[in-house]
C-alpha cells in the first residue's frame, strides 16, 4: 500500500478546535547561529533592500513554510510519511477529545477557499452542504468577506471560530457554480474515542475504540473511558455466566494515538492492555526500540478474563491499534477478525518548536523515533498480524459519493461510479440487474435514478443533480452508522453464535 503523508494525520481540519485562534502578530523566535541562520539572514536582508514592505504576516508565513519545507524534505528523503510539522491551536478553553464545539467539517484549502471533504456526524451543516462544495466567504453584519481577498489561510480561519450557539452565514459555491448563502449554528459535536452500542444480543457486548488519547486537562483519556464502559458491561452482561459471553473489541478504522492510553508504565490509571491482559514477567506484551537504542518493554496487569474477546481490525487499523491487537493476539490468545491491518511498525514522538501565545498556535515537530515489536521480536511491517478474514460488504464497502456537477445520459465521469455502486446497494441490484460501475451514464443508470427520485418525491429527471445527491448523502450517512448494516460485524456475531 502506498504510504502518503497524512494517512494517519488528517490534513483536513475540524474548525471547532480553533476557538479563540489567530490574532494579529507573530515574531519567529529561533535563535540565530551567526550567519548560518538563513531565515534570519534572508529576512533581514530583504527588509533592508526589498522593493516591498515585509509585514509580520509575511514573516510568519515564510517562517512556517520554511519549517514545513525543511521537515518534509527530511521525511521524503527517508520515505517517512509520519514526520511532519503539527500546528496545534491553544484554545481559550481546554480541548476535549470526546467532543468539540464548532462547524464540524473537514476540508482542504484551495487557495484561501475551503473545499469540503466531509461533514462530521452531528454538524448542523449536514443537509445544507455536501462534500465537494467550496466555502468562499462569510457574511458578518450583512457585509460579505471573500476569503481570496484575505492575506493568508491563517486569517481565513480567524473568521470561522465561534462559541456554542453562535450563528454564522457562509458563502458557498456548489459544483454547479451556484453561489449559496448557508446559515448554520455552532453545536457541540460528540467525537468519542471509545463507546459501546447495544447489539441486541444477550451474550455479546461491543466496544468501539476510534483512537487513543492519553488524556489531558479537559479530557479523561481513552483508557479511563474504556475502563468505565468495560466495568459497566461486565456487570450487566459479561460476568453473568461468563463462559458463554463474548466481548467484541472493534479497532477498525482506528489510526492509533497515545501510547499512555494503552499502557501506563508509571502510577495512576491502568492502560487498556493492562486492563485486559494479565501480568507475566516472562511474556512481553510489546516493546519499543528508539533510534538511540533505548528499549522499553511493556507487561500486563489484570487477571485473566473469564469471558472471550474477539477483535475486529481492518486495513485502516494502525499504530497503537495494531499494538493493542498484537498484544491481545500473542499474549491473550484472542483471535483477530476482519482484514489485514495497516502495518505501521514505527512510533512517533513530539517536540515543541515554537509556542505563539499571540496567535494562539503551538508549532511542534512530530517525528519517527523508533520501531515497536510484538511476539518473538516481530514487526508488523514485515510480519503482519494473523487475521481470520471476513470481507467487508454493503454500505461500509462503498466509497462516499462526491458530487462534481450535473451528469446525464451518455456522459462519462469517474465520480459517477460511486453513485452507481450506491444504487446497486440501495436497490439490491445483483447479477443481470446490477448497474455498471465504470462511470458511464447509460440508460440503465438513468432508469435507476428515475426510480430513486420517484421514491423520494423528487422530479424524476433521471439526471444526477445536487438535489438527488443531498438525499443520497443523507441515506449514506444514516446507513453507515447503523450496526445492523455492518456486514463484517454481523458476520462475526453469527460466527460467535454458531461456534
Amino acid at each position: 500500500m502506498q504510504r502518503k503523508l497524512g494517512i494517519l494525520f488528517l490534513v483536513s481540519v475540524v474548525l471547532s478546535f480553533f476557538a479563540g485562534l489567530y490574532a494579529t502578530r507573530i515574531v519567529p523566535s529561533l535563535k540565530p547561529d551567526n550567519a548560518q541562520d538563513a531565515f534570519t539572514y534572508v529576512t533581514g536582508f530583504l527588509k533592508e533592500n526589498y522593493l516591498y514592505d515585509i509585514t509580520d504576516d509575511d514573516e510568519h508565513e515564510a517562517f512556517v513554510r520554511s519549517l514545513e519545507a525543511m521537515i518534509s524534505t527530511y521525511a521524503e528523503r527517508h520515505n517517512d510519511p509520519y514526520t511532519r510539522l503539527v500546528m496545534t491551536p491553544l484554545s481559550v478553553s481546554p480541548s476535549n477529545d470526546e467532543s468539540f464545539i464548532g462547524m464540524g467539517i473537514r476540508f482542504l484549502f484551495e487557495g484561501n477557499n475551503l473545499r469540503i471533504e466531509d461533514l462530521v456526524t452531528g454538524s448542523s451543516l449536514i443537509g445544507l452542504l455536501i462534500p465537494g462544495d467550496l466555502i468562499v466567504g462569510i457574511i458578518e453584519s450583512g457585509v460579505p468577506t471573500y476569503f481570496n481577498a484575505l492575506s493568508s489561510q491563517t486569517e481565513v480561519l480567524s473568521y470561522l471560530t465561534g462559541n456554542l450557539g453562535s450563528i454564522k452565514t457562509l458563502l458557498v459555491i456548489t459544483q454547479d457554480l451556484i453561489e449559496l448563502e448557508v446559515t448554520f449554528e455552532f453545536r457541540e459535536i460528540l467525537t468519542p474515542t471509545v463507546y459501546t452500542k447495544d447489539l441486541n444480543e444477550a451474550n455479546i457486548a461491543y466496544i468501539k475504540i476510534t483512537q487513543f488519547s492519553g488524556g489531558h486537562s479537559g479530557s479523561n483519556g481513552t483508557h479511563i473511558v474504556f475502563d468505565q464502559i468495560l466495568r459497566s458491561l461486565q456487570q450487566s452482561i459479561l460476568l453473568n455466566e461468563p463462559e458463554q459471553k463474548t466481548l467484541i473489541l472493534d479497532l477498525r478504522d482506528n489510526p492509533g494515538g497515545s501510547l499512555s492510553a494503552l499502557h501506563n508504565s508509571g502510577s495512576g490509571e491502568l492502560g487498556i492492555v493492562q486492563q485486559l491482559l494479565p501480568r507475566n514477567t516472562d511474556q512481553i506484551l510489546f516493546s519499543m526500540v528508539s533510534a538511540n537504542g533505548t528499549i522499553q518493554r511493556f507487561y500486563g496487569q489484570s487477571t485473566t478474563k473469564p469471558y472471550d474477546i474477539k477483535v475486529l481490525v481492518n486495513e485502516h487499523s494502525a499504530s497503537a491499534a495494531e499494538v493493542l491487537a498484537a498484544a491481545l493476539y500473542t499474549a491473550g490468545g484472542y483471535q483477530l477478525y476482519g482484514t489485514t491491518t495497516y502495518g505501521k511498525g514505527v512510533f512517533q514522538n513530539g517536540e515543541t518548536i515554537l509556542e505563539d501565545n499571540v496567535r494562539n498556535v503551538r508549532y511542534s515537530l512530530s517525528y519517527t523515533q523508533g520501531r515497536w515489536y510484538y511476539g518473538d521480536n516481530l514487526n508488523v511491517e514485515t510480519d503482519p498480524l494473523q487475521v481470520e478474514h471476513i470481507p467487508q460488504l454493503g454500505i461500509k464497502n462503498l466509497s462516499m459519493p462526491i458530487y462534481q456537477g450535473i451528469l446525464m445520459e451518455d456522459q462519462v465521469s469517474l465520480s459517477l461510479s460511486a453513485y452507481q455502486s450506491f444504487l446497486n446497494y440501495y436497490f439490491q441490484f445483483e447479477g443481470a440487474t446490477a448497474l455498471r460501475t465504470d462511470g458511464y451514464f447509460d440508460q440503465k443508470t438513468k432508469d435507476a435514478f428515475i426510480q430513486f427520485q420517484s421514491q423520494h418525491d423528487l422530479t424524476p429527471t433521471g439526471i444526477l443533480n445536487r438535489e438527488t445527491t443531498m438525499i443520497i448523502d443523507n441515506i449514506y450517512r444514516t446507513h453507515l452508522l447503523d450496526l445492523t448494516k455492518d456486514v463484517q460485524l454481523q458476520s462475526l456475531i453469527e460466527r460467535i453464535k454458531t461456534s
